[in-house]
């Protein structure tokens, strides 16, 4: 598509947008040092319709880039930039692959056929998390499709039209919800791809495996997808929990990794056998890993031990030793101290000594009203660096709401060479009260101005990730630190109800206290709620059952 066409195609979308009624906009800049990005977007929403049209600096060039969605009956057409899971019914480990278009789409979905059919270009997408844009590529028909054939075959096809071909058909048998089997076979990009996966799951055991073939050229995504890993040949994870508090972890992965943003793929295989003990507030484990990268080997051992003193104090300390093939062996020993003040405060004191220095590190959580602050340590392994492939790094999240819905955020994450990279970001909604309220119901449309937020917590006080909540007629699933947050058009009261069916997180839960109803407040005024929850220990899962 020539640079005519794509600025006339993204100027239709702005345009169409542009002049329609009863919009809400979200305004968003900043800027990452992840990513050498700096820019910003502007996201609108009405009834039928939603988009974005966003513009920065990506490594020092200008990017631009917009999109349009319109939605008629079950149909949803777009104009503009899309980024399209490429989801393949084999991808037990990792589901997060993307393949970015420039052009006009349309998708459908129901509960026996679903389609997405698209012509344009490929594009190299520019996702920052800041602003999203693209430059494009080849020309592209792509159409992915997905058919239920009975309550336990789906049939999947995946088929992209371009200078390098990708045609992928594959089933997927489940015969409950515990098991999952599926195969996948073609070419992509050219190259022969087959994949096989088995996917299980209890109470007490999770188990997947898969095993790939591809051709020497093979690549999913023909565009710079930053930091994205693709397994390969023969993979195998296995979590056992015989018991509340107990459980045990092995693995053994074939990974396929840029470790520059648009490099060439490196390999790395990696091997994990790890133990984990609760007992009352006493916590300990172990961990062996090893692991081969650009023909090195690395063997590291983790320990740990922790406990927890009351309401108020935990301690916890770790041990880390790792041996690599390009040099000599190192160690590094470091403790926590954590006081937990209030529901709202907690202060981090971390002391580390390797290579004969010693460091000391503060952090903590503070949530309130306007502030959000997360400074913790984490300690994560780096097969792409075998001489060194421990490291304890800063963990960073921040977010102040300046007033209204004006916010600041800022984080911090560690890329596979183990450096500390930050994105900082400031976004707030914008309303055009023109045509705000109409008389035709179909066509008025107005965003929630009112908050509901809180944390969901298990019974030793760490944050719970996919716990589900009804809140009036709202469902709301907590984030990975626990938070969790919901727009209301009024002030309630609302009943509130922890909904474990529905629960996104493993294991079966119980509500331990939460508040039976909460009101929803103006953002600069809205309190935090806390929900606390339980796993159920294993001998009393039959009860459970049969009461429901």
């Amino acid at each position: 598509m020539r640079p005519q066409a794509q600025c006339a195609l993204l100027l239709t979308a702005m345009l169409a947008s542009a002049g329609a009624r009863c919009q809400v906009f979200r305004v968003q800049g900043g800027t990452s040092t992840m990513l050498n990005a700096q820019g910003g977007s502007v996201e609108f929403k009405a009834p039928k319709y939603a988009g974005s049209v966003n513009l920065g600096y990506f490594d020092g060039h200008l990017r631009y880039g917009a999109e349009n969605r319109y939605q008629f009956q079950r149909f949803t057409l777009l104009t503009g930039d899309e980024t399209v899971p490429y989801v393949l019914p084999t991808d037990v480990f990792d589901a997060s692959h993307y393949f970015s278009v420039r052009g006009i789409g349309l998708s459908h979905k129901d509960a026996v056929l679903n389609y997405y059919a698209f012509a344009g270009t490929t594009s190299t997408w520019l996702g920052t998390g800041i602003f999203n844009a693209a430059t494009s590529d080849d020309p592209v028909g792509m159409l992915f499709y997905e058919r239920k054939i009975s309550d336990h075959f789906k049939f999947f096809s995946r088929n992209i039209l371009s200078r390098r071909q990708s045609l992928l058909q594959g089933l997927e048998y489940r015969p409950n919800k515990a098991v999952r089997a599926s195969a996948i076979g073609g070419v992509g990009s050219n190259q022969k791809y087959f994949a096989a996966a088995l996917d299980a799951e209890t109470q007490k055991l999770i188990f997947r495996t898969s095993y790939v073939v591809t051709g020497k050229s093979f690549q999913r995504i023909s565009l710079a997808t930053p930091l994205s890993s693709e397994v390969d040949k023969g993979n195998a994870q296995l979590l056992y929990k015989p018991w509340e508090g107990v459980s045990f972890t092995a693995g053994h992965q074939n990974l396929l990794e840029p470790v520059t943003l648009g490099g060439t793929m490196q390999r790395a295989s990696v091997n994990q056998l790890s133990a984990d003990f609760r007992l009352g507030k006493f916590y300990f484990g172990t961990g062996q890993f090893s692991s081969t990268s650009s023909g090195l080997g690395t063997q590291g051992t983790n320990m740990y031990a922790g406990t927890r003193l009351g309401r108020v104090l935990e301690v916890n300390e770790n041990w880390f030793r790792s041996r690599s093939d390009a040099g000599p062996s190192t160690t590094m020993l470091s403790g926590t101290i954590r006081e937990n003040l209030s529901s709202r405060l907690s202060l981090l004191q971390l002391i580390s000594r390797t290579a004969g220095q010693t460091t000391v590190s503060f952090g903590g959580d503070f949530t309130s009203n306007r502030l959000m602050l997360q400074a913790d340590y984490q300690n994560v392994y780096l097969p792409f660096r075998p001489d060194h492939p421990f490291e304890q790094a800063l963990a960073l999240n921040a977010a102040v709401r300046v007033t209204g819905p004006l916010q600041v955020t800022a984080a911090s994450n560690v890329d596979p060479t183990g450096h500390v990279r930050y994105t900082f970001g400031l976004s707030t909604y914008l309303y055009r009260v023109n045509g705000m309220i109409s008389t035709s119901r179909s066509d008025s449309f107005s965003i929630a101005k009112f908050v509901v937020q809180g944390t969901v917590k298990d019974d030793h006080g760490d944050p719970v990730e996919g716990a589900a909540l009804r809140i009036g007629k709202e469902t709301v699933y907590s984030d990975s630190t626990g938070v969790f947050l919901v727009r209301m058009g009024k002030h309630g009261p609302f009943a509130l109800a922890v909904v474990p069916d529905e629960f996104t997180a493993n294991g079966v839960y119980e509500a331990v206290s939460a508040p039976a109803t909460v009101r929803a407040e103006a953002d600069e005024a809205a309190a935090n709620v806390e929900v606390v929850i339980r796993r159920v220990p294993p001998d009393r899962l039959k009860s459970v059952a049969a009461k429901k």
